[in-house]
Protein backbone atom coordinates (compact mmCIF):
# COMPACT_ATOMS: atom_id res chain seq x y z
CA UNK A 1 0.00 0.00 0.00
CA UNK A 2 2.78 2.45 0.92
CA UNK A 3 4.54 1.78 -2.40
CA UNK A 4 1.32 2.41 -4.28
CA UNK A 5 0.80 5.69 -2.42
CA UNK A 6 4.40 6.65 -3.13
CA UNK A 7 3.99 5.94 -6.82
CA UNK A 8 0.78 7.93 -7.00
CA UNK A 9 2.39 10.90 -5.25
CA UNK A 10 5.39 10.90 -7.51
CA UNK A 11 3.34 10.58 -10.67
CA UNK A 12 1.13 13.46 -9.54
CA UNK A 13 4.15 15.67 -9.01
CA UNK A 14 5.45 14.76 -12.45
CA UNK A 15 2.18 15.72 -14.06
CA UNK A 16 2.43 19.15 -12.48
CA UNK A 17 6.00 19.73 -13.63
CA UNK A 18 5.26 19.16 -17.34
CA UNK A 19 7.90 16.45 -17.68
CA UNK A 20 7.76 13.59 -20.22
CA UNK A 21 5.64 10.54 -19.33
CA UNK A 22 7.41 8.10 -17.03
CA UNK A 23 7.52 4.32 -16.86
CA UNK A 24 7.78 2.48 -13.52
CA UNK A 25 10.97 0.49 -13.00
CA UNK A 26 11.15 -3.01 -11.59
CA UNK A 27 12.17 -3.32 -7.95
CA UNK A 28 15.40 -5.09 -8.96
CA UNK A 29 16.31 -2.57 -11.70
CA UNK A 30 19.94 -1.59 -10.97
CA UNK A 31 19.78 1.94 -12.37
CA UNK A 32 18.43 3.87 -9.35
CA UNK A 33 20.96 2.40 -6.93
CA UNK A 34 23.82 2.92 -9.40
CA UNK A 35 22.81 6.57 -9.87
CA UNK A 36 22.57 7.19 -6.12
CA UNK A 37 25.95 5.56 -5.42
CA UNK A 38 27.71 7.40 -8.25
CA UNK A 39 26.22 10.74 -7.19
CA UNK A 40 27.08 10.15 -3.54
CA UNK A 41 30.69 9.39 -4.40
CA UNK A 42 30.94 12.53 -6.54
CA UNK A 43 29.19 14.71 -3.94
CA UNK A 44 31.44 13.58 -1.11
CA UNK A 45 34.48 14.74 -3.07
CA UNK A 46 33.21 18.30 -2.77
CA UNK A 47 34.39 19.87 0.48
CA UNK A 48 33.90 23.58 -0.12
CA UNK A 49 33.10 26.29 -2.63
CA UNK A 50 33.60 29.99 -3.25
CA UNK A 51 31.43 31.90 -5.71
CA UNK A 52 29.77 35.13 -6.64
CA UNK A 53 25.99 34.76 -6.41
CA UNK A 54 22.98 36.65 -7.63
CA UNK A 55 20.31 35.91 -5.02
CA UNK A 56 16.55 36.45 -5.10
CA UNK A 57 14.58 35.35 -2.00
CA UNK A 58 10.87 35.73 -1.31
CA UNK A 59 9.11 34.47 1.81
CA UNK A 60 5.83 34.71 3.69
CA UNK A 61 3.86 34.89 0.42
CA UNK A 62 6.05 37.67 -0.94
CA UNK A 63 5.89 39.93 2.12
CA UNK A 64 9.61 39.41 2.71
CA UNK A 65 12.08 39.78 -0.14
CA UNK A 66 15.84 39.98 -0.52
CA UNK A 67 17.62 40.60 -3.81
CA UNK A 68 21.23 41.33 -4.57
CA UNK A 69 24.74 40.12 -5.19
CA UNK A 70 26.66 38.13 -2.63
CA UNK A 71 30.09 36.60 -2.21
CA UNK A 72 29.83 33.06 -0.85
CA UNK A 73 32.25 30.80 0.95
CA UNK A 74 30.79 27.49 2.16
CA UNK A 75 32.46 24.42 3.58
CA UNK A 76 31.12 21.17 4.98
CA UNK A 77 29.62 20.50 7.39
CA UNK A 78 28.37 23.94 8.46
CA UNK A 79 30.87 26.70 7.73
CA UNK A 80 29.69 29.72 5.80
CA UNK A 81 30.63 33.28 4.92
CA UNK A 82 28.12 35.51 3.12
CA UNK A 83 29.02 39.04 2.09
CA UNK A 84 26.15 41.14 0.76
CA UNK A 85 27.53 43.62 -1.78
CA UNK A 86 26.30 47.15 -2.15
CA UNK A 87 27.33 50.15 -4.25
CA UNK A 88 30.63 49.58 -6.11
CA UNK A 89 30.79 46.06 -4.67
CA UNK A 90 31.45 47.33 -1.17
CA UNK A 91 30.38 45.03 1.68
CA UNK A 92 26.97 46.13 2.97
CA UNK A 93 26.60 43.22 5.40
CA UNK A 94 28.38 40.01 6.28
CA UNK A 95 27.44 36.80 8.05
CA UNK A 96 30.15 34.34 9.09
CA UNK A 97 29.87 31.10 11.03
CA UNK A 98 32.11 28.17 11.82
CA UNK A 99 29.08 26.02 12.56
CA UNK A 100 29.21 26.65 16.29
CA UNK A 101 29.15 30.44 16.66
CA UNK A 102 28.32 33.26 14.26
CA UNK A 103 28.96 36.96 13.69
CA UNK A 104 26.88 39.44 11.73
CA UNK A 105 28.13 42.82 10.51
CA UNK A 106 26.10 45.72 9.05
CA UNK A 107 28.05 48.50 7.36
CA UNK A 108 25.25 51.07 7.60
CA UNK A 109 25.58 51.44 11.37
CA UNK A 110 28.93 49.66 11.79
CA UNK A 111 27.29 47.13 14.10
CA UNK A 112 28.78 43.73 14.88
CA UNK A 113 26.88 41.09 16.80
CA UNK A 114 27.47 37.43 17.51
CA UNK A 115 26.30 34.35 19.36
CA UNK A 116 25.74 30.64 19.15
CA UNK A 117 24.32 29.04 16.00
CA UNK A 118 20.64 28.11 16.33
CA UNK A 119 17.90 26.68 14.12
CA UNK A 120 16.49 30.05 13.01
CA UNK A 121 19.81 31.75 12.30
CA UNK A 122 19.57 31.84 8.50
CA UNK A 123 15.96 32.98 8.64
CA UNK A 124 16.69 35.82 11.03
CA UNK A 125 19.77 37.10 9.19
CA UNK A 126 19.46 35.88 5.57
CA UNK A 127 15.71 35.26 5.16
CA UNK A 128 16.35 31.62 4.20
CA UNK A 129 14.45 29.26 6.49
CA UNK A 130 16.87 26.32 6.43
CA UNK A 131 19.21 24.63 8.86
CA UNK A 132 22.78 25.74 8.38
CA UNK A 133 23.93 22.23 7.41
CA UNK A 134 21.22 21.92 4.75
CA UNK A 135 22.03 25.34 3.30
CA UNK A 136 25.71 24.41 2.95
CA UNK A 137 24.83 21.16 1.17
CA UNK A 138 22.45 22.96 -1.19
CA UNK A 139 24.89 25.75 -2.06
CA UNK A 140 27.66 23.23 -2.66
CA UNK A 141 25.35 21.69 -5.23
CA UNK A 142 26.11 18.30 -3.75
CA UNK A 143 23.54 17.14 -1.20
CA UNK A 144 24.26 13.57 -0.13
CA UNK A 145 21.25 11.27 -0.07
CA UNK A 146 20.50 9.40 3.15
CA UNK A 147 22.02 5.93 2.78
CA UNK A 148 19.85 4.54 5.60
CA UNK A 149 16.73 4.90 3.45
CA UNK A 150 15.38 2.19 1.15
CA UNK A 151 14.09 2.59 -2.39
CA UNK A 152 10.35 1.91 -2.63
CA UNK A 153 9.54 3.24 -6.09
CA UNK A 154 11.40 4.40 -9.21
CA UNK A 155 10.52 5.37 -12.76
CA UNK A 156 12.27 6.54 -15.91
CA UNK A 157 11.36 8.83 -18.79
CA UNK A 158 12.00 8.41 -22.48
CA UNK A 159 14.86 10.92 -22.31
CA UNK A 160 16.71 8.83 -19.72
CA UNK A 161 15.80 10.68 -16.52
CA UNK A 162 15.27 8.52 -13.42
CA UNK A 163 13.20 9.46 -10.40
CA UNK A 164 13.21 7.48 -7.19
CA UNK A 165 11.54 7.59 -3.79
CA UNK A 166 13.33 6.55 -0.60
CA UNK A 167 11.60 5.54 2.63
CA UNK A 168 12.57 4.99 6.25
CA UNK A 169 12.00 1.87 8.37
CA UNK A 170 8.37 2.89 8.87
CA UNK A 171 7.97 3.04 5.05
CA UNK A 172 7.44 6.78 5.19
CA UNK A 173 8.83 8.56 2.11
CA UNK A 174 11.69 10.82 3.29
CA UNK A 175 13.48 11.72 0.03
CA UNK A 176 12.60 11.99 -3.66
CA UNK A 177 15.51 12.33 -6.08
CA UNK A 178 15.57 12.99 -9.82
CA UNK A 179 18.64 12.34 -11.99
CA UNK A 180 19.08 13.29 -15.63
CA UNK A 181 20.48 11.05 -18.36
CA UNK A 182 24.05 12.07 -17.41
CA UNK A 183 23.56 11.05 -13.78
CA UNK A 184 23.39 14.61 -12.45
CA UNK A 185 21.02 15.41 -9.61
CA UNK A 186 18.31 17.70 -10.94
CA UNK A 187 15.86 17.73 -8.05
CA UNK A 188 15.79 16.60 -4.43
CA UNK A 189 12.83 16.71 -2.07
CA UNK A 190 13.35 16.17 1.66
CA UNK A 191 10.30 15.16 3.68
CA UNK A 192 9.55 15.04 7.38
CA UNK A 193 8.63 12.08 9.61
CA UNK A 194 4.97 12.28 8.57
CA UNK A 195 5.83 12.46 4.88
CA UNK A 196 5.31 16.23 4.69
CA UNK A 197 7.52 18.18 2.29
CA UNK A 198 10.15 20.24 4.14
CA UNK A 199 12.24 21.60 1.28
CA UNK A 200 12.95 21.07 -2.40
CA UNK A 201 15.99 22.04 -4.46
CA UNK A 202 16.28 22.08 -8.25
CA UNK A 203 19.59 22.29 -10.12
CA UNK A 204 20.11 23.48 -13.69
CA UNK A 205 22.71 24.94 -16.06
CA UNK A 206 25.39 22.41 -15.23
CA UNK A 207 29.02 22.93 -16.12
CA UNK A 208 32.18 21.01 -15.24
CA UNK A 209 34.73 22.44 -12.84
CA UNK A 210 37.80 20.41 -11.92
CA UNK A 211 36.13 17.40 -13.52
CA UNK A 212 33.00 17.61 -11.34
CA UNK A 213 29.47 18.59 -12.44
CA UNK A 214 28.49 21.95 -10.93
CA UNK A 215 25.04 23.52 -11.25
CA UNK A 216 25.14 27.28 -11.74
CA UNK A 217 21.38 27.69 -11.26
CA UNK A 218 19.78 26.69 -7.94
CA UNK A 219 16.12 27.01 -6.99
CA UNK A 220 15.04 26.29 -3.42
CA UNK A 221 11.52 26.00 -2.01
CA UNK A 222 11.03 25.74 1.76
CA UNK A 223 7.52 25.02 3.00
CA UNK A 224 7.93 26.83 6.31
CA UNK A 225 7.31 30.56 5.83
CA UNK A 226 6.61 29.80 2.14
CA UNK A 227 10.22 30.57 1.23
CA UNK A 228 11.51 30.51 -2.34
CA UNK A 229 15.07 31.32 -3.38
CA UNK A 230 16.69 31.59 -6.80
CA UNK A 231 20.49 31.59 -6.82
CA UNK A 232 22.72 32.10 -9.83
CA UNK A 233 26.40 31.29 -9.34
CA UNK A 234 29.44 32.59 -11.21
CA UNK A 235 33.20 32.65 -10.64
CA UNK A 236 32.92 29.29 -8.90
CA UNK A 237 35.95 27.65 -7.33
CA UNK A 238 35.77 24.21 -5.73
CA UNK A 239 37.64 23.23 -2.58
CA UNK A 240 39.63 26.47 -2.42
CA UNK A 241 42.40 27.19 0.05
CA UNK A 242 40.63 29.86 2.09
CA UNK A 243 42.55 32.27 4.35
CA UNK A 244 42.94 31.48 8.01
CA UNK A 245 40.19 33.11 10.03
CA UNK A 246 37.81 33.63 7.11
CA UNK A 247 34.92 32.47 9.28
CA UNK A 248 35.53 35.21 11.83
CA UNK A 249 35.10 38.98 11.59
CA UNK A 250 36.53 40.11 14.92
CA UNK A 251 35.43 40.43 18.51
CA UNK A 252 31.92 41.81 18.96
Amino acid sequence: MRAAIAAAGLLASLACSHTPPATPLAVDDPRPRALIEAWTESARERRGLTARAQVDIEADSGSVSLRGTQLLVVERPARMRIEVLGWLDQTAAALVTDGVSYQFFQAQNRSLEGGQVHEQLLWELARLDLRLEDAVEILLGAPVLDRTLSRVYSESTADGWVRTELADEETVIRERATFDALGRLRELEVLGPEGELQWRVRYDDYTRIDGLPVALSIEVDVTSRDTRAEIRLSEVELDPDVPEGIYRLGNP
